[in-house]
């Protein structure tokens, strides 16, 4: 017959191997694809009500294939969504002018109602000179300082954030990405968290935080020996690797972090549905 003492023993032996198995249960997956569906509805049944569908011009510069493959997704869900979808392609070998052009042709176009540049654009283009050149409730990227619009991409992380039912507050936040303006509207997001920006050019020394977001396009760059135990791990990072589409984030990451969106079907859907939410907000 075992003592008191000994059944605690054995009874508290018990729920310490239970509780290690469930801090190490593999974590789970942000389908944003899902997510997204869901907000497209939402943004088809609007239109369905206007009397004008509203149109998206998106302009394309390069080759870059990534680029193209966002473009390719914006098409399909502006499509889906009965919003009037145009592109126009420059090569690489046209001029900042040329694509001003075409903005200021878009500026006055009284059937545009949001433009985009997809980006990022080849290195001799003065990126910040073109972007300026939207008319501000055009802006629907939320690039320019008096944008009346956030970011889709940040939009779409705080949905995604949400959908893990977590208390935000007092979360550390970790933003590691290649430019700090994308940091900057996660930050007006997440007024309740710790968030801090980390530049991967700089001495990295610690990711370990409740909640990690990388968008360095760095493949599998992020490894579970790098993050915290029961973190989120937002993967918006995207590169392609032997024909595959990946992430900046190591799926054996899973064994560690509670949550992970992943790539593809995660912070991208999310962008392009976030993205089409502001263009009917451009239209009320």
């Amino acid at each position: 017959m075992l003592s008191l003492s000994k059944h605690r023993q054995k009874t508290l032996s018990h729920f310490d191997r239970l509780s290690v198995t469930i801090n190490h249960m593999p974590a789970q997956l942000l389908n944003g694809k899902v997510f997204a569906e869901k907000i497209l509805l939402q943004v088809k049944a609007k239109t369905a009500t206007m009397e004008n569908n509203p149109g998206l011009a998106a302009i394309l510069v390069g080759d870059n294939e990534a680029s193209k493959l966002y473009l390719k997704l914006k098409e399909m869900a502006c499509l889906e969504a009965g919003i009037n979808f145009n592109s126009y392609l420059l090569d690489s070998s046209s001029s900042d002018d040329k694509i001003i052009e075409v903005i200021n042709f878009l500026n006055d176009d009284p059937e545009t109602n949001g433009i985009i540049v997809q980006l990022p654009l080849p290195e001799k283009f003065n990126t910040d000179k073109i972007i300026s050149v939207i008319k501000p409730e055009k802006d629907i990227d939320g690039f320019q300082p008096n944008s009346p619009y956030t970011a889709p991409t940040a939009l779409g992380i705080i949905e995604l954030l949400k959908e893990t039912k977590v208390n935000l507050k007092d979360k550390n936040v970790i933003i590691l990405s290649n430019s700090e303006e994308f940091a900057l509207p996660l930050k007006k997001l997440l007024p309740d968290c710790k968030v801090q920006y980390i530049n991967p050019k700089s001495k990295i020394q610690d990711l370990k935080s409740d909640i990690l977001i990388v968008a360095i396009g760095n493949p599998h760059f992020i490894k579970p020996d790098m993050i915290k135990n029961g973190s989120i791990l937002i993967d918006v990072g995207i590169s392609k690797v032997n024909g595959k589409t990946v992430g900046d984030i190591d799926p054996s990451c899973d064994q560690v972090a509670s949550w992970r969106s992943p790539v593809p079907s995660g912070v991208g859907p999310m962008t392009v549905a976030m993205l089409l939410n502001n263009l009917l907000s451009s239209k009320i």
